[in-house]
């Protein structure tokens, strides 16, 4: 159980904003659990099921993916690190069971086995101006990095970076919603096809690799470019109470949706966007308090 992690975590001081870009930092993401996908027929199994190439993984090293229902929307997201005797899915802790279930139908005969990892590991980020030892690169991020912990270590291991700021999970998950990292969760599961998440542009998706479960619809979206959505990255500049799954609207026409909220925080967010909603700067969230939006410019 992460109990002892958790009380531990309770113990600390964590800065809610990131004061100096260029320090280092330390973050519980507890936001994120590993499931353990082994066997021998692991990597043939998952090359049928991901968007990502599973042959081109290398060793210790991570990669963005999704996993895809029949219809090609996306059931998660996850960044997938291949280790010597299993691939480590690393996934939203409340899509973990969800994903499990979906994946173990798919298994038939295969020598494949999943193990829900949250009870035994539990997962750290960092970023660091110098090398880390036994830690995982974050993909496509410079001096980001993961450790997935033991969680009788975890504790051992987050003191030897003492010196490093402590920040909070969603000041981590800031720099995720700054790099267009679209983490899904219960409200925002089998919503999007992938491009819609800017999958292609974050390299999560092989167009050469072949068949796998919703890969029909993802190339179909690809070749005859029928995407009309995107992630983009907004700004608001209040404390309104937004939720995941929000519909983003105009204010001018209130029962026109144009959006939907993936990820926020406070003052940012990434929203899934049609292509319509670029020719208005009239947008807000639907909730109560109406929360202006502004498309981020950078």
């Amino acid at each position: 159980m992460q109990t002892d992690w958790l009380t531990f975590l309770n113990t600390q001081s964590f800065a809610s904003n990131i004061t100096d870009p260029e320090s280092n930092f330390i973050a519980p993401l507890t936001h994120l659990s590993v499931l353990s996908i082994s066997g021998e027929d692991a990597a043939l199994f998952l090359q049928g099921q991901t968007t990502c190439d599973i042959y081109k993984l290398e060793l210790g090293k991570a990669q963005l993916g999704a996993l895809c229902n029949a219809k090609g929307r996306t059931i998660s997201t996850f960044i997938i690190i291949k280790q010597p005797h299993e691939f480590q899915l690393i996934l939203t802790t409340e899509l973990l069971p969800k994903v499990q279930k979906k994946l173990q139908l798919y298994i038939l005969r295969a020598k494949v086995t999943l193990t829900d990892c949250s009870d035994a590991f539990t997962v750290i980020g960092l970023k660091s101006n110098t090398s880390v030892n036994n830690a995982i690169d974050y993909p496509d991020q410079q001096n980001r990095y993961l450790i997935i912990a033991a969680l009788d270590e975890a504790q051992n291991i987050w003191n030897t970076y003492s010196d490093y700021q402590a920040i909070t999970t969603q000041a981590w998950l800031s720099l995720d919603i700054d790099a267009g990292i679209p983490w899904l969760f219960k409200e925002t599961t089998e919503e999007f096809v992938p491009q819609m998440l800017n999958l292609d542009t974050l390299n999560a998706i092989s167009f050469e690799k072949g068949c796998y479960t919703g890969q029909e619809i993802v190339a179909r979206t690809h070749y005859l470019g029928k995407n009309k959505r995107s992630l983009t990255l907004m700004n608001y500049d209040s404390s309104d109470t937004i939720t995941l799954g929000s519909h983003i609207i105009s204010t001018e026409n209130p029962e026109l949706i144009l959006g939907t909220v993936v990820l926020h925080t406070p003052q940012k967010l990434l929203a899934v966007l049609k292509d319509e909603a670029f020719n208005t700067n009239a947008l807000c969230v639907d909730n109560p308090e109406k929360t202006p939006l502004t498309l981020n410019q950078k």
